[in-house]
Formats: structure tokens, C-alpha cells, sequence
């Protein structure tokens, strides 16, 4: 089962010591900014109560890229898989935080519909005719948000104007 949740955002500090106090309850979020966004702070949205620091700078180690600001909605890619205490797994998604269960195998949309139908076909001039190519990388192509993209590429599918690849290739599309 898959839990649908909102990211609460509660402000923007210099430092990981500022954050102390915005953290109230789950869901909450503060962005630690210094000339550029360098962590995202984030209470466990499982509710365990952990405050879990998600790293957007890549110069410090393997990182999450951000998406969008506090006005606009924020994203994270690629998905937060917590590898200690509570070993959530969740997606933050225009300001949705997707909390997965252990069977969880898709999402619903999360953008208008008009706006999906301009994706999917900005998509689908992408997908190769051989081959497939992850969605990750076609959201880098079109500078678009990974998620959006993916379920761009789910919805083709499901049309059955692409493919998806099985096993490790999953999430890598092609044309059908």
C-alpha cells in the first residue's frame, strides 16, 4: 500500500544547526541554503519521528537533484530509500511525499492533463525505435521532472505506443 502525503515546508537556514525547532512533526521539511541549495531536512514521513537530511550537493558525496522551490511545489530525484532506523522508502513529488509499501509498483499523476498529454508527446519523439533508454535520462533531455516523465512513459504504455523494459530495464522505455 502505498501512502499519500504532503510535504510541509517550513523554511530556508544557513546551517544544519538552524534547523533545530522548525521539525515539528512529520512531513516537515527546512532547505539548508548557502549560495545554493545544499540539503533538504526532512522529519521521516513514516512518523517514526528521525530527522533525515537529504543531500543536494553532489560536491559532498552521491546526491539528490531538486526540483522547483517552495512556491512552485518541490521535488526530489531519485527516490529517498532510508538504509537505516525506520527503512522508509518514499518519493517527493510537487510537494507529494509517496510512502511505499513493500508491493507498490506505480503512481498516480500528479500534473494537469493537458499538461501530460504536451509531456507525453515530447516523450515519445525521444523513445528510440531499438533499444530503450531510462526516463531519467529522457527527463534530462527535455529538462523536465524525472517522475513526470516516468509516468509520461507508464501512460504511453499503457496506450501502447512504448514498451517497457523488464527486470534491471525497468524504467527504461522504447517504442513499440
Amino acid at each position: 500500500m502505498m501512502r499519500n502525503l504532503r510535504l510541509h515546508f517550513c523554511g530556508t537556514v544557513a546551517s544544519r544547526t538552524d534547523v533545530a525547532g522548525h521539525l515539528k512533526s512529520s512531513c516537515d521539511a527546512v532547505l539548508i541554503e548557502r549560495g545554493r541549495p545544499r540539503m533538504l531536512v526532512l522529519a521521516c514521513p513514516c512518523g517514526c519521528g528521525e530527522e533525515f537530511p537529504i543531500n543536494l550537493d553532489p560536491r559532498t558525496g552521491p546526491a539528490w537533484r531538486l526540483y522547483g522551490n517552495p512556491g512552485s511545489g518541490l521535488t526530489v530525484f531519485p527516490s529517498v530509500w532510508r538504509e537505516s532506523g525506520c527503512r522508509s522508502h518514499y518519493i517527493i513529488w510537487r510537494d507529494k511525499i509517496l510512502l511505499f509499501g513493500r508491493d507498490d509498483e506505480d503512481m498516480d499523476a500528479s500534473i494537469q492533463d493537458s499538461e501530460m498529454s504536451r509531456l507525453m508527446e515530447s516523450v515519445r519523439k525521444l523513445l528510440p525505435q531499438y533499444g530503450l533508454i531510462s526516463f531519467s535520462d529522457v527527463a534530462d533531455q527535455l529538462n523536465e521532472i524525472p517522475w513526470d516523465v516516468l509516468m509520461a512513459c507508464r501512460r504511453l504504455v499503457r496506450a501502447r505506443f512504448a514498451r517497457e523494459g523488464t527486470g534491471k530495464q525497468r524504467g527504461s522505455f522504447g517504442l513499440l
